[in-house]
């Protein structure tokens, strides 16, 4: 291992020696300030998504498609309430370190700051800004050479007004930005602001459910956009959303999102599209040890090329937790999606990919005790497609350590 990986790793373990020395007796809590360190390591036998049947010696230079990236984290934590008012601050660092392709590597920065705000116990709301950076898998990756980061950015405020028992006026404004540095198939790197209002029932039973209107308005931002007269980034939006929320038993949930929406662009009318997106969700906690969650969701988002305007994901997953012992658990989760696009402009030729992707994981979580955490995972991805240079697969293990102290 190059000699800069060798120094780095051995300052997260210094930082995780740090963290949880002398803090034996101490706990995570849900008030004050709680410190955290994770270091993780993850094995990728195809980091790039190299299609089937493709040399990475041609590919890549190498004489393998394998990756080992180490993955340190530093985060702080403070909760407090005062009086009627509820602070949230969350800050981390995450480091990633490539061992082989370290024109990859990250350095992120994290936050979700909140204020949950009240001016009577009948009036009160969240006061929210975020910052989430991550790291791109490359399933849909156009350029091998460059990096690929994820940024998202989110800044909201909202209002809830308890009318009497059961109904609550809600609304609120919110602004995003998601930016890929890279162009992903299917995604566009997007802003968006928006404003809704809305009415919500409250059942004594304790399922719900709330209707909205939104209005907004945003660009899409894409690096590998269709020519001028095809292209049109800016758009506004009307949504009408429903969700709602079932207590079938005491062990059983359901849940709904139905979002009917138009979005129109400013210049090039052919771009405009609409339609619903869908989501339902069940969970069932069968026992006080198992829970089984089972969720479909079928959505539309922007996507621009030359031969369409949009695409139609859908997606089918299913998950179960085992809570072997006190301190041991167990994941595990199964999911499906089928991707397909449409809206070709007029006058080119529809696009006529379709493409499925399966993943499988399972997952083991060790309590040791209140503030050591170990992690141990193993995940696989398969992708088919009806062209050439789709189908791939891909197995990741991961195995990490987090530790919690509560100064």
């Amino acid at each position: 291992m190059p000699q800069h990986h060798r120094t780095r790793d051995l300052r997260w373990a210094l930082a995780l020696l740090t963290i949880g020395a002398g803090h034996a007796a101490m706990a995570q809590t849900d008030d004050g300030l709680t410190l955290t360190a994770a270091y993780t390591m993850q094995r990728d036998d195809n980091l790039f998504r190299l299609p089937d049947g493709v040399d990475p010696q041609a590919a890549l230079g190498r004489p393998s498609a394998a990756e080992t990236v180490a993955i340190g984290s530093l985060g702080a934590r403070y909760a407090k309430s005062y009086s009627l008012q509820r602070i949230e601050l969350d800050l981390s660092v995450v480091d990633y370190r490539y061992r082989t392709y370290s024109r990859l590597d990250l350095l992120a920065t994290n936050y979700d700051l909140a204020w949950h705000w009240s001016f009577t116990p009948r009036l009160r709301g969240t006061l929210r800004a975020e910052r989430d950076e991550s790291v791109n898998t490359f399933d849909d990756a156009s350029v091998l050479t460059r990096g690929n980061q994820r940024v998202r950015r989110y800044e909201g405020f909202d209002a809830l007004y308890e009318i009497d028992g059961v109904w609550r006026l809600v609304g609120g404004v919110q602004s995003t930005r998601n930016q890929n540095e890279q162009p992903l198939v299917g995604e566009d790197s997007y802003t968006s602001r928006s404003a809704d209002l809305g009415l919500r029932h409250d059942a004594r039973s304790g399922s719900s459910v709330t209707l909205r209107l939104r209005r907004g308005s945003g660009n899409t931002i894409n690096d590998a956009a269709p020519p001028a007269p095809l292209r049109d980034a800016d758009f506004d939006q009307d949504e009408q959303v429903l969700d709602a929320r079932w207590l079938l038993s005491a062990k059983t949930t359901a849940e709904l999102n139905l979002t009917r929406f138009q979005r129109n662009h400013d210049r090039v009318a052919a771009r405009d599209y609409s339609g619903t997106n869908t989501a339902l969700g069940l969970r069932w906690a069968a026992t006080a040890k198992t829970l089984w969650s089972l969720r479909w969701s079928s959505d539309l988002s922007s996507y621009q090329t030359t031969n369409a305007s949009y695409a139609r994901t859908e997606r089918l997953s299913a998950s179960h937790v085992w809570q072997i012992a006190a301190r041991t658990s167990l994941q595990t989760s199964l999911s499906e999606s089928r991707r397909r696009y449409l809206g070709a402009p007029p006058g080119q030729v529809p696009d006529p990919q379709r493409d499925a992707t399966r993943d499988a994981s399972i997952g083991l979580r060790w309590m040791a005790d209140r503030h050591l955490r170990l992690d141990a995972s193993l995940r696989h991805t398969q992708r088919s497609g009806n062209r050439p240079g789709l189908a791939f697969s891909s197995t990741q293990a991961v195995v990490g350590v987090t530790l919690l102290a509560a100064p």
